[in-house]
Protein backbone atom coordinates (compact mmCIF):
# COMPACT_ATOMS: atom_id res chain seq x y z
CA UNK A 1 0.00 0.00 0.00
CA UNK A 2 2.73 2.49 0.97
CA UNK A 3 4.73 1.64 -2.16
CA UNK A 4 1.62 2.30 -4.24
CA UNK A 5 1.28 5.76 -2.73
CA UNK A 6 4.83 6.69 -3.75
CA UNK A 7 4.22 5.42 -7.27
CA UNK A 8 1.04 7.48 -7.50
CA UNK A 9 2.75 10.65 -6.29
CA UNK A 10 5.75 10.38 -8.57
CA UNK A 11 3.62 9.38 -11.50
CA UNK A 12 1.36 12.44 -11.18
CA UNK A 13 4.31 14.80 -10.88
CA UNK A 14 6.37 13.32 -13.72
CA UNK A 15 3.88 11.78 -16.13
CA UNK A 16 3.80 14.78 -18.49
CA UNK A 17 7.44 15.93 -18.19
CA UNK A 18 9.33 16.45 -21.44
CA UNK A 19 11.77 18.87 -23.08
CA UNK A 20 9.98 22.18 -23.36
CA UNK A 21 8.74 23.69 -26.51
CA UNK A 22 7.58 27.28 -26.81
CA UNK A 23 5.28 28.03 -23.86
CA UNK A 24 2.20 30.14 -24.17
CA UNK A 25 1.60 30.52 -20.43
CA UNK A 26 2.49 28.93 -17.08
CA UNK A 27 -0.01 28.06 -14.36
CA UNK A 28 0.55 26.87 -10.80
CA UNK A 29 -1.44 23.99 -9.36
CA UNK A 30 -1.67 22.47 -5.89
CA UNK A 31 -2.86 18.87 -6.08
CA UNK A 32 -3.84 16.94 -2.93
CA UNK A 33 -3.20 13.28 -3.57
CA UNK A 34 -3.83 10.89 -0.69
CA UNK A 35 -3.84 10.67 3.08
CA UNK A 36 -3.24 7.58 5.19
CA UNK A 37 -2.13 6.39 8.61
CA UNK A 38 0.16 3.69 9.95
CA UNK A 39 0.17 1.99 13.37
CA UNK A 40 2.35 -0.74 14.81
CA UNK A 41 -0.39 -3.30 14.19
CA UNK A 42 0.11 -2.69 10.45
CA UNK A 43 3.63 -4.10 10.88
CA UNK A 44 3.15 -6.63 13.70
CA UNK A 45 0.16 -8.91 14.30
CA UNK A 46 -2.15 -7.61 17.03
CA UNK A 47 -1.94 -10.98 18.76
CA UNK A 48 1.78 -10.40 19.41
CA UNK A 49 1.40 -6.95 20.97
CA UNK A 50 0.73 -6.23 24.60
CA UNK A 51 1.18 -3.09 26.70
CA UNK A 52 3.35 -2.94 29.82
CA UNK A 53 3.85 0.35 31.62
CA UNK A 54 2.29 2.28 28.75
CA UNK A 55 4.69 0.90 26.12
CA UNK A 56 4.44 -1.88 23.57
CA UNK A 57 5.94 -5.32 24.30
CA UNK A 58 6.14 -8.28 21.93
CA UNK A 59 4.52 -11.25 23.67
CA UNK A 60 5.57 -14.27 21.62
CA UNK A 61 4.24 -17.76 22.21
CA UNK A 62 4.54 -19.49 18.88
CA UNK A 63 5.15 -23.00 17.59
CA UNK A 64 8.23 -23.24 15.37
CA UNK A 65 7.44 -26.76 14.19
CA UNK A 66 5.78 -29.91 15.44
CA UNK A 67 5.81 -33.68 15.05
CA UNK A 68 2.46 -35.46 14.94
CA UNK A 69 1.39 -39.08 14.84
CA UNK A 70 1.49 -39.07 11.03
CA UNK A 71 5.21 -38.15 11.18
CA UNK A 72 5.93 -41.41 13.02
CA UNK A 73 3.35 -43.79 11.57
CA UNK A 74 1.86 -43.83 8.09
CA UNK A 75 -0.20 -46.80 7.04
CA UNK A 76 0.35 -47.46 3.34
CA UNK A 77 -2.56 -48.37 1.10
CA UNK A 78 -2.68 -52.16 1.54
CA UNK A 79 -4.49 -54.86 -0.41
CA UNK A 80 -4.83 -58.37 1.08
CA UNK A 81 -6.25 -61.34 -0.83
CA UNK A 82 -7.54 -64.62 0.61
CA UNK A 83 -8.07 -67.67 -1.60
CA UNK A 84 -10.15 -70.69 -0.52
CA UNK A 85 -9.83 -73.55 -3.04
CA UNK A 86 -12.51 -76.28 -3.01
CA UNK A 87 -10.93 -79.40 -1.51
CA UNK A 88 -13.11 -82.02 -3.33
CA UNK A 89 -15.13 -82.59 -6.47
CA UNK A 90 -18.76 -83.01 -5.40
CA UNK A 91 -22.36 -82.02 -5.95
CA UNK A 92 -23.11 -79.19 -3.53
CA UNK A 93 -26.61 -79.24 -2.16
CA UNK A 94 -28.43 -75.98 -1.37
CA UNK A 95 -27.03 -74.32 1.80
CA UNK A 96 -23.60 -75.99 1.55
CA UNK A 97 -20.79 -74.26 3.48
CA UNK A 98 -17.50 -73.97 1.59
CA UNK A 99 -15.18 -72.60 4.30
CA UNK A 100 -13.98 -74.04 7.60
CA UNK A 101 -14.40 -70.96 9.82
CA UNK A 102 -10.67 -70.47 10.40
CA UNK A 103 -9.38 -67.01 11.33
CA UNK A 104 -6.63 -65.85 9.01
CA UNK A 105 -3.86 -63.44 10.02
CA UNK A 106 -2.39 -60.86 7.63
CA UNK A 107 0.91 -59.10 8.49
CA UNK A 108 1.11 -55.41 7.61
CA UNK A 109 4.31 -54.04 6.12
CA UNK A 110 5.02 -50.81 8.02
CA UNK A 111 8.77 -51.04 8.55
CA UNK A 112 10.27 -51.03 12.03
CA UNK A 113 7.11 -49.72 13.67
CA UNK A 114 5.35 -52.34 15.81
CA UNK A 115 1.70 -51.38 16.22
CA UNK A 116 -0.52 -53.14 18.72
CA UNK A 117 -3.60 -50.92 18.67
CA UNK A 118 -4.73 -48.01 16.52
CA UNK A 119 -7.81 -45.81 16.25
CA UNK A 120 -8.78 -44.46 12.83
CA UNK A 121 -10.04 -40.94 12.12
CA UNK A 122 -10.32 -41.21 8.34
CA UNK A 123 -10.06 -43.56 5.39
CA UNK A 124 -11.73 -46.88 4.74
CA UNK A 125 -11.70 -50.45 3.49
CA UNK A 126 -12.91 -51.72 0.15
CA UNK A 127 -14.16 -55.33 0.45
CA UNK A 128 -14.65 -57.47 -2.66
CA UNK A 129 -15.81 -61.10 -3.06
CA UNK A 130 -15.49 -63.41 -6.07
CA UNK A 131 -17.96 -66.30 -6.45
CA UNK A 132 -17.01 -69.14 -8.89
CA UNK A 133 -20.03 -71.30 -7.86
CA UNK A 134 -22.87 -71.74 -10.36
CA UNK A 135 -25.48 -70.52 -7.88
CA UNK A 136 -26.08 -67.46 -5.77
CA UNK A 137 -23.78 -67.53 -2.76
CA UNK A 138 -23.81 -65.74 0.60
CA UNK A 139 -20.52 -64.32 1.96
CA UNK A 140 -20.00 -63.09 5.53
CA UNK A 141 -16.72 -61.32 6.26
CA UNK A 142 -15.67 -60.54 9.81
CA UNK A 143 -12.53 -58.69 10.81
CA UNK A 144 -11.87 -59.80 14.40
CA UNK A 145 -10.11 -57.04 16.32
CA UNK A 146 -11.66 -54.31 14.16
CA UNK A 147 -14.40 -52.84 16.35
CA UNK A 148 -16.51 -49.77 16.83
CA UNK A 149 -18.31 -49.29 20.14
CA UNK A 150 -17.41 -52.92 20.91
CA UNK A 151 -19.04 -54.31 17.75
CA UNK A 152 -16.85 -56.35 15.36
CA UNK A 153 -16.78 -55.14 11.76
CA UNK A 154 -18.98 -57.57 9.81
CA UNK A 155 -20.11 -57.35 6.21
CA UNK A 156 -22.63 -59.56 4.37
CA UNK A 157 -22.60 -60.02 0.60
CA UNK A 158 -24.96 -61.80 -1.77
CA UNK A 159 -22.88 -62.71 -4.81
CA UNK A 160 -24.47 -63.80 -8.10
CA UNK A 161 -23.64 -67.13 -9.70
CA UNK A 162 -20.42 -67.33 -11.65
CA UNK A 163 -17.66 -69.52 -12.98
CA UNK A 164 -13.96 -69.73 -12.23
CA UNK A 165 -13.18 -67.74 -15.38
CA UNK A 166 -16.05 -65.30 -14.90
CA UNK A 167 -16.91 -65.15 -11.17
CA UNK A 168 -19.80 -63.23 -9.70
CA UNK A 169 -18.34 -60.11 -8.05
CA UNK A 170 -19.70 -57.84 -5.30
CA UNK A 171 -17.94 -54.83 -3.77
CA UNK A 172 -18.62 -52.99 -0.51
CA UNK A 173 -17.04 -49.93 1.13
CA UNK A 174 -16.60 -49.38 4.87
CA UNK A 175 -15.78 -46.02 6.41
CA UNK A 176 -13.23 -46.81 9.15
CA UNK A 177 -13.66 -43.51 11.00
CA UNK A 178 -14.00 -44.24 14.72
CA UNK A 179 -12.94 -47.89 14.42
CA UNK A 180 -10.27 -49.36 16.66
CA UNK A 181 -7.95 -52.07 15.34
CA UNK A 182 -6.35 -54.62 17.65
CA UNK A 183 -3.25 -55.71 15.77
CA UNK A 184 -1.88 -58.21 18.32
CA UNK A 185 -3.20 -61.29 16.49
CA UNK A 186 -5.07 -64.27 17.91
CA UNK A 187 -2.54 -64.85 20.68
CA UNK A 188 -2.57 -61.19 21.76
CA UNK A 189 1.23 -61.09 21.71
CA UNK A 190 1.96 -60.11 18.10
CA UNK A 191 1.88 -56.79 16.28
CA UNK A 192 1.02 -55.38 12.84
CA UNK A 193 -1.47 -58.21 12.21
CA UNK A 194 -4.95 -57.91 10.78
CA UNK A 195 -7.36 -60.84 11.21
CA UNK A 196 -10.17 -61.99 8.94
CA UNK A 197 -12.84 -64.68 9.04
CA UNK A 198 -14.81 -65.70 5.94
CA UNK A 199 -17.88 -67.90 5.76
CA UNK A 200 -19.40 -68.82 2.37
CA UNK A 201 -22.70 -70.66 1.93
CA UNK A 202 -24.58 -71.52 -1.25
CA UNK A 203 -28.17 -70.33 -1.61
CA UNK A 204 -30.34 -72.59 0.61
CA UNK A 205 -33.20 -72.06 -1.86
CA UNK A 206 -31.04 -72.61 -4.95
CA UNK A 207 -30.21 -75.70 -6.99
CA UNK A 208 -27.63 -78.42 -6.37
CA UNK A 209 -24.47 -77.50 -8.29
CA UNK A 210 -21.26 -79.29 -9.14
CA UNK A 211 -18.04 -77.87 -7.67
CA UNK A 212 -14.49 -78.98 -8.42
CA UNK A 213 -11.01 -78.47 -7.05
CA UNK A 214 -10.47 -75.93 -9.82
CA UNK A 215 -13.00 -73.60 -8.20
CA UNK A 216 -11.41 -70.96 -5.94
CA UNK A 217 -13.48 -68.75 -3.68
CA UNK A 218 -11.72 -65.42 -3.14
CA UNK A 219 -12.13 -62.23 -1.22
CA UNK A 220 -9.83 -59.24 -0.85
CA UNK A 221 -9.84 -56.08 1.17
CA UNK A 222 -7.98 -52.87 0.45
CA UNK A 223 -7.19 -50.25 3.08
CA UNK A 224 -7.07 -46.79 1.53
CA UNK A 225 -6.11 -43.34 2.86
CA UNK A 226 -6.17 -44.48 6.49
CA UNK A 227 -5.43 -41.65 8.93
CA UNK A 228 -4.81 -42.36 12.59
CA UNK A 229 -6.13 -40.60 15.67
CA UNK A 230 -4.26 -42.86 18.10
CA UNK A 231 -1.60 -45.56 18.07
CA UNK A 232 0.01 -47.80 20.68
CA UNK A 233 3.12 -49.91 20.23
CA UNK A 234 6.77 -49.29 19.54
CA UNK A 235 7.56 -46.56 17.01
CA UNK A 236 11.21 -47.39 16.38
CA UNK A 237 14.25 -45.25 17.15
CA UNK A 238 14.86 -43.54 13.83
CA UNK A 239 17.12 -40.47 13.98
CA UNK A 240 15.56 -37.49 12.21
CA UNK A 241 17.89 -34.73 10.98
CA UNK A 242 16.46 -31.67 9.31
CA UNK A 243 16.94 -27.96 8.68
CA UNK A 244 14.01 -25.56 8.67
CA UNK A 245 14.12 -22.12 7.09
CA UNK A 246 12.23 -18.93 7.88
CA UNK A 247 12.61 -15.88 5.66
CA UNK A 248 11.63 -12.44 6.93
CA UNK A 249 11.29 -10.53 3.67
CA UNK A 250 11.04 -7.11 5.33
CA UNK A 251 14.59 -7.51 6.66
CA UNK A 252 15.86 -7.65 3.07
CA UNK A 253 15.03 -3.96 2.83
CA UNK A 254 17.55 -2.99 5.54
CA UNK A 255 20.71 -2.08 3.64
CA UNK A 256 22.79 -0.29 6.29
CA UNK A 257 22.86 1.17 9.77
CA UNK A 258 22.60 -0.10 13.31
CA UNK A 259 19.67 -1.70 15.13
CA UNK A 260 20.17 -1.72 18.91
CA UNK A 261 17.71 -3.71 21.04
CA UNK A 262 17.16 -3.89 24.77
CA UNK A 263 18.25 -6.87 26.84
CA UNK A 264 16.07 -9.79 25.78
CA UNK A 265 15.35 -13.22 27.22
CA UNK A 266 13.38 -16.02 25.67
CA UNK A 267 12.74 -19.73 26.09
CA UNK A 268 12.93 -22.45 23.49
CA UNK A 269 10.56 -25.06 24.89
CA UNK A 270 10.08 -28.62 23.71
CA UNK A 271 6.51 -29.53 24.62
CA UNK A 272 6.19 -33.30 24.28
CA UNK A 273 2.62 -34.57 24.10
CA UNK A 274 3.80 -38.04 23.01
CA UNK A 275 3.97 -40.84 25.56
CA UNK A 276 7.40 -41.61 24.14
CA UNK A 277 10.85 -40.68 25.47
CA UNK A 278 13.35 -39.02 23.18
CA UNK A 279 16.27 -36.67 22.80
CA UNK A 280 16.69 -33.45 20.87
CA UNK A 281 19.69 -31.45 19.69
CA UNK A 282 19.97 -28.04 18.06
CA UNK A 283 22.94 -28.23 15.73
CA UNK A 284 22.88 -24.56 14.78
CA UNK A 285 20.65 -21.51 14.56
CA UNK A 286 21.82 -18.62 12.41
CA UNK A 287 20.57 -15.70 10.40
CA UNK A 288 21.96 -13.91 7.36
CA UNK A 289 21.25 -10.26 6.58
CA UNK A 290 20.90 -8.48 3.25
CA UNK A 291 24.65 -7.74 3.21
CA UNK A 292 25.50 -11.43 3.56
CA UNK A 293 26.70 -11.16 7.16
CA UNK A 294 25.80 -14.27 9.20
CA UNK A 295 25.44 -14.51 12.98
CA UNK A 296 25.12 -17.89 14.69
CA UNK A 297 23.35 -18.10 18.03
CA UNK A 298 25.61 -19.28 20.85
CA UNK A 299 24.29 -21.15 23.89
CA UNK A 300 25.59 -23.99 26.12
CA UNK A 301 22.78 -26.27 24.92
CA UNK A 302 23.38 -25.74 21.22
CA UNK A 303 25.29 -28.75 19.93
CA UNK A 304 24.37 -30.94 22.93
CA UNK A 305 21.65 -33.56 23.35
CA UNK A 306 18.70 -32.75 25.59
CA UNK A 307 16.55 -35.53 27.05
CA UNK A 308 12.82 -35.41 26.34
CA UNK A 309 10.62 -37.14 28.91
CA UNK A 310 7.42 -38.90 27.87
CA UNK A 311 4.05 -37.29 28.44
CA UNK A 312 1.81 -38.75 31.13
CA UNK A 313 -1.91 -39.52 31.26
CA UNK A 314 -4.20 -42.48 30.75
CA UNK A 315 -6.51 -41.06 28.07
CA UNK A 316 -6.60 -38.47 25.34
CA UNK A 317 -8.25 -35.91 27.61
CA UNK A 318 -5.80 -36.42 30.46
CA UNK A 319 -2.49 -36.12 28.57
CA UNK A 320 0.00 -33.90 30.42
CA UNK A 321 2.93 -32.93 28.17
CA UNK A 322 6.50 -32.90 29.43
CA UNK A 323 8.60 -29.76 28.97
CA UNK A 324 12.28 -29.40 28.16
CA UNK A 325 13.16 -25.71 28.30
CA UNK A 326 16.27 -23.92 27.05
CA UNK A 327 16.51 -20.42 28.52
CA UNK A 328 18.38 -17.76 26.50
CA UNK A 329 19.58 -14.65 28.33
CA UNK A 330 22.20 -11.95 27.67
CA UNK A 331 24.40 -13.80 30.17
CA UNK A 332 24.38 -17.20 28.42
CA UNK A 333 23.89 -16.30 24.76
CA UNK A 334 24.50 -13.68 22.08
CA UNK A 335 20.80 -13.29 21.37
CA UNK A 336 20.98 -9.48 21.21
CA UNK A 337 23.70 -9.61 18.55
CA UNK A 338 21.66 -12.27 16.74
CA UNK A 339 18.63 -9.94 16.56
CA UNK A 340 20.70 -6.85 15.81
CA UNK A 341 22.08 -8.53 12.68
CA UNK A 342 18.54 -7.98 11.26
CA UNK A 343 18.87 -11.22 9.30
CA UNK A 344 16.26 -11.93 6.66
CA UNK A 345 17.27 -15.58 6.22
CA UNK A 346 17.00 -17.76 9.29
CA UNK A 347 17.85 -21.43 9.46
CA UNK A 348 17.57 -23.95 12.27
CA UNK A 349 19.38 -27.29 12.01
CA UNK A 350 18.28 -29.97 14.48
CA UNK A 351 18.19 -33.68 15.25
CA UNK A 352 15.40 -35.61 16.95
CA UNK A 353 15.35 -39.23 18.04
CA UNK A 354 12.46 -40.96 19.76
CA UNK A 355 13.17 -44.11 21.78
CA UNK A 356 16.97 -43.59 21.69
CA UNK A 357 17.33 -46.38 24.29
CA UNK A 358 15.17 -48.88 22.39
CA UNK A 359 11.84 -50.47 23.31
CA UNK A 360 12.03 -49.67 27.02
CA UNK A 361 8.23 -49.48 27.37
CA UNK A 362 7.61 -53.02 26.12
CA UNK A 363 5.46 -51.77 23.26
CA UNK A 364 3.38 -49.41 25.39
CA UNK A 365 4.36 -46.14 23.73
CA UNK A 366 1.25 -44.13 22.91
CA UNK A 367 0.67 -41.23 20.53
CA UNK A 368 -2.54 -39.22 20.18
CA UNK A 369 -2.75 -37.18 17.01
CA UNK A 370 -4.21 -34.29 19.02
CA UNK A 371 -1.11 -34.17 21.26
CA UNK A 372 2.02 -33.61 19.11
CA UNK A 373 5.58 -32.79 20.05
CA UNK A 374 6.09 -29.05 19.56
CA UNK A 375 9.14 -26.83 19.62
CA UNK A 376 7.93 -23.43 20.82
CA UNK A 377 9.39 -19.96 21.22
CA UNK A 378 8.23 -18.06 24.30
CA UNK A 379 9.34 -14.58 25.28
CA UNK A 380 8.40 -11.06 26.32
CA UNK A 381 10.41 -8.59 24.26
CA UNK A 382 10.18 -4.90 25.25
CA UNK A 383 10.14 -2.83 22.08
CA UNK A 384 12.97 -0.60 23.26
CA UNK A 385 14.97 0.01 20.11
CA UNK A 386 17.82 2.21 19.07
CA UNK A 387 18.21 3.09 15.39
CA UNK A 388 21.37 4.72 14.10
CA UNK A 389 21.17 5.64 10.40
CA UNK A 390 19.22 2.45 9.79
CA UNK A 391 18.34 2.43 6.11
CA UNK A 392 15.26 0.75 4.69
CA UNK A 393 15.24 0.64 0.92
CA UNK A 394 13.01 -0.79 -1.77
CA UNK A 395 12.97 -0.67 -5.56
CA UNK A 396 10.02 -0.83 -7.91
CA UNK A 397 9.40 -0.38 -11.63
CA UNK A 398 8.44 3.08 -12.85
CA UNK A 399 8.09 3.88 -16.58
CA UNK A 400 7.26 7.52 -17.45
CA UNK A 401 6.52 8.47 -21.08
CA UNK A 402 6.83 11.84 -22.87
CA UNK A 403 3.95 13.13 -24.97
CA UNK A 404 4.69 16.34 -26.88
CA UNK A 405 1.04 16.85 -27.75
CA UNK A 406 -0.04 17.40 -24.15
CA UNK A 407 0.31 20.04 -21.49
CA UNK A 408 3.60 19.52 -19.66
CA UNK A 409 4.73 19.76 -16.07
CA UNK A 410 7.54 22.27 -16.11
CA UNK A 411 8.62 21.73 -12.50
CA UNK A 412 7.10 20.97 -9.15
CA UNK A 413 7.45 19.40 -5.77
CA UNK A 414 5.90 16.61 -3.74
CA UNK A 415 4.90 17.63 -0.23
CA UNK A 416 4.22 15.58 2.88
CA UNK A 417 2.33 16.85 5.91
CA UNK A 418 2.90 14.34 8.70
CA UNK A 419 1.87 13.86 12.30
CA UNK A 420 4.27 11.38 13.92
CA UNK A 421 3.65 9.68 17.28
CA UNK A 422 6.55 7.22 16.84
CA UNK A 423 9.89 8.05 18.54
CA UNK A 424 11.73 7.75 15.19
CA UNK A 425 13.12 10.48 12.96
CA UNK A 426 13.24 9.75 9.25
CA UNK A 427 14.84 11.25 6.15
CA UNK A 428 13.65 10.14 2.73
CA UNK A 429 15.32 10.06 -0.70
CA UNK A 430 13.96 8.97 -4.07
CA UNK A 431 16.44 7.51 -6.58
CA UNK A 432 15.32 7.59 -10.21
CA UNK A 433 17.04 4.74 -12.08
CA UNK A 434 17.47 3.77 -15.72
CA UNK A 435 16.92 0.31 -17.23
CA UNK A 436 20.33 -0.82 -15.89
CA UNK A 437 19.52 0.47 -12.38
CA UNK A 438 21.98 3.37 -12.79
CA UNK A 439 21.04 6.59 -11.00
CA UNK A 440 19.63 9.35 -13.20
CA UNK A 441 18.62 11.71 -10.39
CA UNK A 442 18.18 11.83 -6.64
CA UNK A 443 15.23 13.70 -5.16
CA UNK A 444 15.74 14.45 -1.46
CA UNK A 445 13.42 15.88 1.12
CA UNK A 446 14.16 19.44 2.23
CA UNK A 447 13.84 18.39 5.87
CA UNK A 448 13.27 15.32 8.00
CA UNK A 449 10.11 13.83 9.46
CA UNK A 450 10.64 14.72 13.11
CA UNK A 451 10.47 12.26 16.02
CA UNK A 452 7.58 12.47 18.47
CA UNK A 453 10.02 13.07 21.34
CA UNK A 454 10.43 16.67 20.08
CA UNK A 455 6.70 17.25 20.05
CA UNK A 456 4.01 17.78 22.66
CA UNK A 457 1.32 15.70 24.32
CA UNK A 458 -1.93 15.63 22.39
CA UNK A 459 -4.77 13.35 23.50
CA UNK A 460 -2.43 11.60 25.92
CA UNK A 461 0.41 10.79 23.48
CA UNK A 462 3.50 12.68 22.28
CA UNK A 463 3.13 13.90 18.69
CA UNK A 464 5.20 15.99 16.31
CA UNK A 465 4.04 17.67 13.12
CA UNK A 466 6.39 17.93 10.13
CA UNK A 467 6.20 19.34 6.61
CA UNK A 468 8.64 17.97 4.02
CA UNK A 469 9.08 18.98 0.37
CA UNK A 470 10.68 17.00 -2.49
CA UNK A 471 11.59 19.46 -5.29
CA UNK A 472 11.46 18.20 -8.87
CA UNK A 473 13.73 20.31 -11.09
CA UNK A 474 13.46 21.10 -14.77
CA UNK A 475 16.60 19.03 -15.48
CA UNK A 476 14.94 15.98 -13.96
CA UNK A 477 12.00 16.49 -16.31
CA UNK A 478 14.38 16.62 -19.27
CA UNK A 479 15.58 13.04 -18.57
CA UNK A 480 12.37 11.57 -17.28
CA UNK A 481 11.86 9.34 -20.33
CA UNK A 482 14.89 7.24 -19.36
CA UNK A 483 13.50 6.41 -15.90
CA UNK A 484 12.56 2.73 -15.60
CA UNK A 485 12.85 2.14 -11.85
CA UNK A 486 12.61 4.04 -8.58
CA UNK A 487 14.40 3.25 -5.32
CA UNK A 488 13.19 4.61 -2.00
CA UNK A 489 15.68 5.06 0.85
CA UNK A 490 14.39 5.84 4.35
CA UNK A 491 17.03 6.56 6.99
CA UNK A 492 15.79 6.19 10.59
CA UNK A 493 17.26 7.39 13.88
CA UNK A 494 16.07 7.42 17.48
CA UNK A 495 16.82 10.41 19.71
CA UNK A 496 15.88 11.48 23.19
CA UNK A 497 14.62 14.98 23.95
CA UNK A 498 18.24 16.18 24.22
CA UNK A 499 19.13 14.94 20.75
CA UNK A 500 21.20 11.94 21.89
CA UNK A 501 20.89 8.75 19.87
CA UNK A 502 19.48 6.23 22.38
CA UNK A 503 17.16 3.31 22.77
CA UNK A 504 13.55 4.43 23.09
CA UNK A 505 10.33 2.58 23.94
CA UNK A 506 7.41 2.60 21.54
CA UNK A 507 4.37 4.00 23.33
CA UNK A 508 1.02 2.29 23.16
CA UNK A 509 -1.21 3.61 20.36
CA UNK A 510 1.71 5.15 18.45
CA UNK A 511 0.73 6.20 14.92
CA UNK A 512 1.97 7.98 11.80
CA UNK A 513 -0.56 10.04 9.85
CA UNK A 514 0.29 11.82 6.65
CA UNK A 515 -1.07 13.67 3.64
CA UNK A 516 0.64 13.64 0.27
CA UNK A 517 0.26 16.21 -2.43
CA UNK A 518 2.05 18.03 -5.22
CA UNK A 519 2.65 21.67 -6.21
CA UNK A 520 2.99 21.83 -10.00
CA UNK A 521 4.06 24.50 -12.45
CA UNK A 522 2.37 23.58 -15.72
CA UNK A 523 3.54 24.79 -19.14
CA UNK A 524 0.56 25.17 -21.48
CA UNK A 525 0.75 24.91 -25.28
CA UNK A 526 -1.63 26.01 -27.97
Amino acid sequence: MKKLLFVLCIGLVFASCKKREKAIWDTDWQVPLVHDSLTLSDLVADSLLTVVGGNYVLDINSSLFEFKLSDFVELPDTTIENDFPIALNFAAAPGTSFTNGTIEEHPMNIGDVQLKRIRVKGGGIELKVFNPIATKTFFTIKLPGVTKNGVVLTQHFEAPAGTQSNPGVVTGLVDLSGYELDLTGQDGLSYNRLQSLLTVTSDPNGPTVNVTTSDIIRFKFSMKDVQLAYARGYFGSELVSDTVYANIDAMNNISDGILDVDAMTFDLAIENGLKVTGKFKINSLKNINASGNAVSLNHPNIGTWNTINAATGSSENSIAPSYTTLNFTPGNSNFEQFIENHGSKNELSFQLQMNPWGNVSGGWDEIYDSHPLRVKLNGMFPLNVGLSDLIFQDTFDLSLMNDPAKTNVKSGQIWVNAMNAFPFEGSLQLYLLDANYQTIAVVSGTSNIQSSVFGSVINGIMQKKSEVFFPVSESVCDNIGAVKHCMIKLKLNTYDANGANVQVPIPANAFFKFKLGANLTVENHL
